[in-house]
């Protein structure tokens, strides 16, 4: 009987096998996202009894006019300040609006107890609606809840700047209202120069 050496052994092995490899693999990665999507919840069920806040709140996700003629972008990034409706200094952030209709907040707090949002927005007629969603967590990184904060602004200073009102949700994990905070928020575009 002929001896097959080692390196040839494992040639052959490695010319049948690799490609069926490859396509499982590929395969599986295909499925994965789909399986584990399915597994999370049924249709027109809310998966967490926490999210029933994403999903009872205005569908903002549409395409975005950017460059609505007579308004100007919203698109690019701002120093944000928001203000309480009694005049009080609620915080300031950085703000960046991307043409899709996605926005990125990050909010000068601690980032242990959550200092990021994403958002989605709309423009109507010369405003912009904005319906941003994260999660706060206590000073010792344990989750409070998810909040909202929607804002409707609109462009001044040549679309150097905007202001509005904001009202901002606080919930709990089981989606229960804990705190509501309105107000106005002003923004100067940070620009490359």
């Amino acid at each position: 009987m002929r001896q097959i050496p080692a390196r040839a052994r494992v040639s052959m092995w490695n010319r049948k096998l690799l490609p069926i490899l490859a396509i499982t693999i590929f395969a599986i990665s295909i499925m994965l996202p789909a399986s584990a999507a399915a597994c999370d919840h049924r249709p027109g069920q809310t998966p967490n009894r926490a999210l029933r806040w994403l999903h009872s709140v205005p569908n903002f996700n549409t395409a975005a006019n950017p460059s609505a003629p007579g308004y100007g972008s919203i698109v690019g990034l701002w120093h944000l300040t928001y203000t309480t409706s009694d005049n009080q200094p609620f915080g300031d952030s950085f703000d960046m609006w991307h043409a899709d209709g996605t926005e990125l907040e990050s909010a000068n707090l601690n980032p242990v107890e959550g200092n990021i949002c994403v958002g989605v927005w709309k423009q109507v007629g010369s405003e912009f609606h904005l319906h941003h969603v994260g999660w706060t967590f206590d000073n010792f990184g344990n989750l409070i809840g998810p909040f909202t904060l929607n804002d409707i602004v609109a462009l001044g200073n040549h679309g150097n700047s905007y202001s509005g009102g904001f009202d901002l949700k606080q919930y709990d994990t089981d989606g229960n209202l804990l705190q509501e905070v309105t107000g106005t928020v002003s923004a100067t575009r940070i620009g490359v120069n």
